[in-house]
């Protein structure tokens, strides 16, 4: 094993120093054994014998997880939950901090002092908080008992690196029952990570401005100041925060008013309001000179840079609409008397495709598979940070340039906005105990973000949208071996981190609709609420949620006393991947039989591992009926593995679709004959749209990956398709793009790939005279993204109408006298236009481009350009551009080099320049993001995602097994994937030619 890494250590308690000590690979190695041998050992000696000494029981924190996963026949040893929580002797009560930055006067630093009151649950001699990166000098604690003058003398302190525990030993024992006050001034680094507390900048002419801002979300409030950094240890704050006149400050609560700083004219304090109990990973402060806006009801204020300002109107105007939906969607006032929004030009997040991402984010726990995994990845699912009362934003999900921006930009920033509000009561009121249960929070934001929006946009179809948004797009990772449970054991902050991924946001949301569908809305509402009332300012775990929900569900009749929520919900939370539903008809009796298993990408043949069993919702429409409104089940499969339905009489000549509106989170195949008349019935353009569009689009999605994990023949999935000749509406359009993309991405290096190209362009051809190629005024959200979608497939595919009215609009632009100032490309059509002109252009077109990138300052104006940009098929130009993206001189902030590499890589010419260049470049790219916004696996990701040929895997498997020691998750699924891919040419590639050789296109 060779270990390529600067080593990094940290010195407990102090200013870390990231420059790191260069060292011949094989002491490192043999270094790196005994130092990780000698953390784990000392550590644990350390924790158990200095956090809680023998003589007292300090009480080891215990939370009893709801998984019961079971082992492996020889599992490896690893450290738990328990291991990782602080000693339950004390409860935080109050904190009173004081925190000020200091920007390049001070080399970017902060000082602080904190006062932590504490309640002694059990007898003990020591204080145990987290802390990380700081500097605490042990002669400047003090502590005393509450409501006295007495003080408890501190006989030393000590540091676990591997739980980041700061022990500080008292000099007499803590009394049982007792409150006291334990105060210490610290310092630390405003650094560049992006996490804990740090500094970003911009520019306004050739003058840089600093501000600070934090991002404490899942452990890192510990980088800012000494806590009890866990979700359950709730406590009131007190902050107050030094600020330099010429700025103003901004955190949690309402600011009451400011004082002048001892000996620092310069500086001013504002003193903010006691908060109301919350978690340390909800505290929030930002240091900054932006302006603002507030609603008339002045309950609601954005704040942005003073020339962004202006994009932040629609925020404006959708919050409060918002707030009051949620409001009366909980049935409970929002808890806090202002919310302020702020929009950050460097944030960790802001990711618009909805990935499975995990970078690297400088000195972090490292897992077994050497991978440093952020713990942000949050924020690139979501573009946010859901802080109480001070929400945190990436410009580009806050900000919206009306006449620059995309409506899909609006959409974003709506989402955005209706997720991290329902946070304010759903994570916030209510917190999660420990991060196994991160989905609670983060599933049900992400579906409360499509009903948020739809209740204040209805126009824009937003439930349409979550079943291609959300559901299809979570089953392709959902479908791997390599998945994870929804709700799964993390202990240590890496593997916490782990877990902020597609499965717990995507997931979680799939079956928390799905939920909503089998209890109904009135039931689902009614257990929310109960559930938020009573646990209000506490913590819980889902099985708490899960008991209101039962109760709600018993007392409405919908469930009767035997069943329950529990039952049901655990077998799809704390089970990995989701079923295939395969129906079998007897066509002469009319009957129907249902058998379930679990759905892979690559169709499982191991007969030796038992499938899980779910609990599964059965709703189900024929010919005859056409009920596509009813989507209470009228069966269960109750964790059967096959099972009758007894009272279902179909007519033989009927078909038979079961999951109306997809609305349940499975698969569902059916015999020949069935799909047979799908099919036909689909190709009667009189009749195929008395079929729902959600189930039309689950009818392509279903077939075509039932055909690619090799459940169903391509023969009968492409039949499928065939009708798309005279569909118009967009979400089935949207999920047969999505699909028969991957059937090209894996065509494309072929010789027959013309096949396939006519046969796509054969299909668009009614839509797209349909869609047209003016950017329409007043034209419906649905259709303004038919007509991109579209538009962007026949480009892609060269249909040359396309490409040269993308060409000579984007001519026309250049030609402008002044095109910064007048774009003459729709906003709605900018990433098509851009990307055909730039991937069929020359040096000078991608050279404006990139012009126009340094010059413009709207964020979502440099996110289409960024990816715009990486369309050109000369790879010399997408070298220099992956040069550029890894140089600080060029403008990219590192947060966006995801995005290069992503639209580099978007290509087959691309894809292999990427995975070249990423293997050649691999330790520059390490060293320019390792301290900061390296997002090291999403780089792997891109740059293998075509990979489909033997060679190109061994090449792969060489670089991982080089870089990175043993196997984590998220390569472990880049290496499935390239598996999967070179398995699917093996077993389809000459069925689909054949079929595509022969198929009448009339």
């Amino acid at each position: 094993m060779q270990v390529r890494e600067n080593l990094t250590v940290d010195q407990g308690p102090t200013f870390t120093n990231r420059s790191g000590i260069h060292i011949s690979k094989l002491t490192l190695a043999f270094i790196v054994g005994i130092f990780v041998c000698g953390i784990v050992g000392s550590g644990f000696l350390v924790y158990h014998f200095i956090s809680c000494p023998r003589e007292q029981k300090c009480g080891q924190g215990d939370f009893s997880t709801t998984t019961s996963h079971p082992t492996t026949a020889h599992p490896e040893p690893r450290v738990t939950v328990a291991d990782f929580l602080l000693p339950t002797a004390l409860k935080p009560l109050h904190y009173d901090l004081k925190i000020q930055p200091f920007f390049e006067s001070k080399n970017f630093t902060f000082d602080g002092d904190v006062a932590v009151t504490v309640e002694v649950l059990e007898e003990c001699k020591n204080i145990t908080l987290h802390s990380y990166a700081l500097k605490i000098p042990e002669k400047e604690i003090r502590i005393t008992e509450n409501g006295t003058d007495k003080e408890i003398g501190v006989t030393g302190t000590s540091y676990v690196e591997m739980q980041h525990f700061f022990v500080i030993k008292t000099s007499a024992m803590l009394q049982k029952g007792k409150l006291y006050r334990v105060h210490m001034k610290f310092e630390g680094i405003l650094n560049e990570d992006m996490q804990g507390f740090y500094r970003s900048s911009y520019h306004v002419g050739n003058d840089t401005r600093w501000l600070a801002a934090t991002q404490f979300q899942p452990t890192d409030a510990r980088r800012t100041f000494p806590c009890m950094d866990q979700p359950d240890m709730k406590a009131r704050f007190s902050i107050t925060v030094g600020r330099p006149k010429n700025m103003i400050s901004l955190s949690n609560m309402r600011r009451v008013r400011e004082a002048s700083v001892d000996n620092n004219p310069d500086y001013l304090w504002d003193i903010y309001e006691e908060s109301v109990p919350m978690s340390t990973y909800l505290v929030a402060f930002v240091v900054c000179d932006f302006a603002h806006q507030t609603d008339p009801t002045g309950t609601l204020s954005v704040w942005a840079r003073e020339d962004a300002i202006k994009s932040a109107s629609y925020a404006l105007q959708i919050g409060p609409r918002l707030l009051k939906y949620l409001e009366r969607f909980f049935n409970l006032s929002y808890p806090l008397d202002k919310v302020d929004m702020i929009a950050l030009p460097d944030f960790s997040a802001g990711m618009q495709v909805r990935e499975n991402l995990t970078v690297d984010q400088g000195p972090t726990f490292t897992n077994r598979s050497g991978i440093h995994i952020s713990k942000l990845t949050l924020a690139f699912i979501v573009g946010a940070m859901e802080n109480f009362g001070l929400i945190t934003y990436r410009e580009a999900t806050m900000l919206f340039e009306e006449g620059i921006s995309a409506i899909s930009n609006k959409q974003r920033v709506a989402t955005v906005i209706s997720h991290e509000l329902a946070h304010q009561w759903f994570g916030n009121m209510v917190t999660i105990k420990w991060w196994n249960d991160l989905w609670l929070n983060e599933g049900f934001a992400s579906y409360m973000e499509y009903l948020g929006v739809d209740a204040v946009e209805p126009s824009w179809m937003s439930m349409d949208l979550f079943v291609v948004m959300e559901l299809h797009a979570v089953f392709s990772l959902d479908a791997l071996s390599s998945s994870h449970p929804i709700s799964v054991d993390v202990a240590n902050p890496d593997e916490i981190s782990d877990i902020f991924d597609r499965i717990s946001y995507g997931k979680g949301a799939a079956i928390i609709r799905m939920m909503d569908h089998f209890l109904t809305s009135e039931v689902f509402r009614r257990g929310l609420n109960t559930y938020l009332k009573t646990l209000k300012y506490g913590s819980a775990t889902q099985d708490d949620l899960w008991g209101f929900l039962t109760d709600a569900a018993r007392e409405s009749g919908v469930f009767d006393k035997e069943t329950s929520v529990k039952v049901i919900m655990d077998t799809w939370t704390l089970q990995t991947g989701f079923p295939v539903v395969s129906v079998v008809r007897d066509y002469a009796g009319g009957g129907v039989e249902l058998h379930q298993k679990r759905f892979f990408l690559i169709n499982q043949t191991d007969d030796h591992q038992e499938d899980p069993l779910w609990w599964i919702p059965i709703t189900l429409t024929t010919s005859s009926e056409l009920n596509f409104t009813d989507t209470a089940p009228s069966h269960w499969m109750r964790g059967e593995r096959s099972v009758k339905l007894d009272d279902v009489r179909i007519d033989a000549t009927d078909w038979l679709i079961i999951n109306v509106q997809q609305s349940g989170y499975y698969r569902v195949n059916y015999d020949e004959e069935n799909w047979r008349a799908i099919v036909t019935y689909l190709n009667d353009p009189m009749k195929f749209r008395e079929i729902a569009p959600s189930n039309r689009a689950q009818l392509i999605d279903d077939a075509l990956n039932l055909a690619r994990g090799g459940y169903l023949s391509y023969v009968t999935a492409l039949e499928v398709t065939r009708y798309l000749h005279h569909e118009t509406d967009y979400v089935p359009w949207k999920t047969a793009i999505n699909g028969l993309t991957f059937i090209e991405s894996m065509l494309q290096k072929t010789g027959q790939f013309e096949l396939f190209r006519r046969y796509c362009i054969h299909l668009l051809d009614k839509v797209y005279n349909e869609v047209g190629f003016e950017d329409v005024k007043n034209s419906s959200m649905l259709t303004v993204y038919k007509r991109v979608d579209i538009l962007t497939l026949a480009c892609h595919l060269g249909y040359s109408d396309c490409v040269d009215r993308s060409v000579e609009k984007f001519n026309m632009w250049i030609h402008e006298p002044n095109p910064d100032v007048h774009n003459t490309v729709s906003p709605n059509l900018k990433s098509l236009i851009y990307c055909t002109a730039i991937r069929n252009g020359d040096q000078r077109i991608w050279d404006f481009a990139w012009e126009r990138f340094q010059r413009t300052r709207v964020a979502s104006e440099k996110e289409i350009l960024l990816s715009a940009l990486g369309c050109s098929r000369e790879p010399w130009i997408l070298i220099r551009y992956l040069d550029r993206s890894l140089t600080e001189s060029y403008g990219i902030r590192k947060q966006d080099v995801f995005r290069v590499f992503a639209a580099v890589s978007s290509t087959n010419i691309g894809q292999t320049v990427t995975f070249n260049y990423m293997r050649s470049n691999w330790d520059h790219i390490r060293e320019y993001l390792g301290s900061t916004m390296a997002n090291l696996n999403s780089i792997l990701k891109y740059s293998t995602r075509r990979i489909n040929t033997p060679f190109e895997l061994e090449e792969l498997k060489r670089f991982t097994d080089e870089h990175f020691r043993d196997y984590g998750r998220s390569v472990k699924q880049v290496i499935e994937r390239s598996e999967a891919n070179i398995s699917w040419m093996k077993r389809n590639f000459k069925v689909i030619t054949t079929w595509l050789s022969n198929v009448t296109m009339s």
